[in-house]
């Protein structure tokens, strides 16, 4: 059985800067193909919760990797059998400001 995913408001507003910075630098072709391998890896997530390695220094994160520099980090709750998509992190921004983010 699957599990519900659960976008909270900063994984939401990440995933939208990102397809808006897609849409200004980019084709439309690169936003679709962005958009269909998020949908694809929330498929994969939601039918198996554990496939992603969990974070050195958060046990119960998992991450994801999206595209060559974009990261979906996302929590199990496997309880309520639910996934909460954390936060869509650009790799190439600076890891120290990933650790306030992922709270």
């Amino acid at each position: 059985m699957a599990y519900e995913i659960k976008w909270t408001f900063p994984a939401a507003e990440s995933h939208e800067l990102i397809v808006s910075y897609l849409e200004k630098e980019w084709s439309e072709r690169e936003v679709k193909k962005f958009i269909n391998t998020v949908n694809e890896k929330l498929q994969l997530i939601a039918i198996f919760p554990e496939l992603f390695l969990k974070t050195n220094k958060r046990k119960n994160i998992h991450r994801a990797l999206i595209g060559k520099q974009t990261v979906l980090y996302y929590r199990v709750r496997k309880q309520e059998k639910r996934i909460e998509l954390m936060l869509f992190w650009d790799s190439r921004r600076n890891p120290q400001s990933l650790k306030s983010n992922l709270r």
